[in-house]
This record gives C-alpha cells, sequence and structure tokens, in this order.
C-alpha cells in the first residue's frame, strides 16, 4: 500500500503541490496557504512561483 504524503492544493486555480505535513487543513482538504484557504477573499493569491491563482 502507497502512502500520500503530498496532493494538490485543493483550491481550484492554484497550482501547487502541497505536503500534507505542512498543508493548512480546511473542510478536510489541504491547503498551500491561508488566501487559498480562506477563498482569496482579498483577491491575493497564494505568493508562490508560478501560480497566478487568486
Amino acid at each position: 500500500m502507497t502512502t500520500v504524503t503530498a496532493m494538490k492544493c485543493a483550491c481550484d486555480g492554484c497550482r501547487c503541490i502541497v505536503s500534507l505535513s505542512d498543508a493548512i487543513m480546511k473542510n478536510d482538504k489541504p491547503y498551500c496557504s491561508d488566501a487559498c484557504a480562506q477563498g482569496h477573499p482579498d483577491g491575493a493569491g497564494c505568493g508562490h512561483t508560478g501560480c497566478s491563482c487568486g
């Protein structure tokens, strides 16, 4: 059996892969940043290089 240690950020527009040990969990879904976890209320992206979510 394989253990999953990383997943795509649960934010639809985000391209980030997040380590489950470092993820911000909200509603049992992993997010790479507070901005993604909060649904980008102020339009700010996650701030990670190469990602244009927000």
